[in-house]
């Protein structure tokens, strides 16, 4: 074996994207079943109770050149891991055709990719909504509890628990300890960011893409103020000051 498919092997064949809607993203970086398997179950037991049973689309945005794809190939690595595909998005007209032959019809659900319109639209959707709102919170956010900031960013200058959400379309502030999940540019932008004076959250997400607590690098907890951004299409978390 050479040292560049040794290389390739390493390479994540996919990405996992949360999503506000109640659903799950797949995108394809490139097409490889043989690592789409032995890399989704690493991913899914790394973090067993987080997509287990979860809905999924897949995105063929990034091998929509490549023609014909195994689909039920695809549908059985999915329902093996406990994920229920229910359609795909941003293929070739020829890949969603036949996807939709094997109980995959086309979906729109979540951001659509750069240039796409939705089915009943000839105008283009946009991709980063204005943000003009900022939503302040300042009592705790208890387990269970879940608190969106909506076309807006989000202030919390209270400690935020395990088991709660933090969700904004901006920036999330938090000026207390971190310890659930917080996901922001809920609608696609990419811009936005996290911050927080202590980071032990479960996830952290920007734009859909995102991190696990078992994902995320220590830091110095000394460090006063902390950053998450997405760079890349990766998350990064760095110390401010």
């Amino acid at each position: 074996m050479t040292a560049s498919s040794l290389l390739m092997d390493k390479q994540a064949c996919f990405l996992l994207k949360t999503n506000f809607a109640p659903c799950t993203i797949l995108q394809l970086t490139r097409y490889d079943l043989t690592q789409l398997e032995s890399q989704l179950h690493a991913t899914i037991q790394r973090t067993p109770h987080f997509f287990m049973g979860s809905p999924v689309i897949i995105d063929l945005e990034k091998v929509r050149q490549l023609g014909p794809l195994n689909f039920t190939k695809m549908k059985d690595i999915l329902l093996a891991n406990q994920l229920v595909p229910i359609g795909v998005r941003n293929g070739s007209e020829e890949q969603q055709c036949d996807a939709a032959t094997y109980g995959l019809p086309t979906l729109t659900i979540g951001r659509l990719s750069h240039g796409e319109t939705g089915s009943h639209s000839s105008q283009k959707k946009e991709t980063h909504p204005r943000t003009h709102q900022t939503k302040l919170v300042s009592t705790p956010i208890r387990s269970g509890m879940q608190v969106y900031a909506k076309d807006g960013d989000l202030v919390v200058t209270a400690p935020v628990s395990v088991g709660a959400e933090l969700l904004a379309d901006g920036h999330i502030h938090v000026y207390g300890p971190l310890r659930g999940r917080a996901i922001a540019g809920v609608q696609g932008n990419t811009d936005a960011r996290i911050f927080c004076s202590l980071l032990e959250a479960e996830l952290v997400s920007i734009a859909g893409y995102y991190l696990t607590k078992e994902e995320m690098p220590l830091l110095d907890k000394t460090q006063s103020v902390i950053q998450i951004f997405l760079e890349k299409e990766k998350i990064k978390i760095e110390p401010i000051l």
